[in-house]
């Protein structure tokens, strides 16, 4: 992301001198030795979208309200058969985020509300996400407010932004979570799990 195109036709112009590579050395980053091959190949899945069907769980917290319920999405995640990884925002940097982000299918994101928005990290995550222009994704959000609800509102709407597949209604807690809210949230998981599976037919 987001240069997948120049990507595939700088790599269909290297395929084309029919050379053999011994070595990959780029402007900036490592150099490959070995199987030049196996690289190309992982540029060539990147490029193309190619991911695994798994869902990314990406969340911050503020009172750990939002956090509590990643605990019954990832149960209901589980539950459908999909693998997960739970990334929260302030404890790993945003590169692993966004690597989560790649490797899935899916995506959920979670985030307090403050002032009627979404919480700061979330939203710079999202921010810096839309830069990268990702596709073949599927989205849903979930998070906790006290006196008004807003950041789920506001993280669809970047969804819509970045052009992803969209699984809604998002889920919202007020305050902490009660056990209907914990069954809620575990149905709101499964449901985005089918989703996910039903998606990830189209890339097979």
């Amino acid at each position: 992301m987001p240069f997948g195109q120049l990507i595939k036709s700088k790599i269909a112009d290297v395929q084309k001198l029919g050379i053999e590579i011994d070595m990959i050395a780029p402007d900036h980053g490592i150099i490959w030795r070995g199987d030049p091959g196996h690289v190309m190949q992982k540029y060539l899945d990147m490029a193309n979208g190619k991911s695994n069907l798994s869902v990314a769980v990406i969340y911050d917290t503020m009172w750990h309200s939002t956090e509590q319920m990643t605990l019954p999405i990832m149960q209901g995640l589980k539950d459908e058969g999909l693998d997960c990884k739970v990334i929260k925002l302030r404890a790993s940097p945003t590169s692993a985020a966004i690597k989560e982000f790649w490797n899935s299918r899916g995506c959920l994101i979670g985030s307090p509300t403050l002032n009627n928005l979404m919480f700061p990290t979330v939203a710079e995550f999202l921010y810096h996400l839309r830069g990268l222009r990702p596709k073949n994704r599927i989205a849903g959000a979930f998070g906790s407010y006290g006196w008004g609800g807003g950041a789920v509102k506001e993280a669809y709407e970047e969804f819509k932004k970045m052009g992803l597949e969209i699984f809604e209604p998002g889920i919202q807690v007020l305050y902490k979570q009660s056990a209907d809210d914990e069954s809620k949230c575990y149905e709101f998981a499964r449901g985005f799990a089918k989703k996910v599976k039903e998606y990830h037919k189209n890339f097979e």
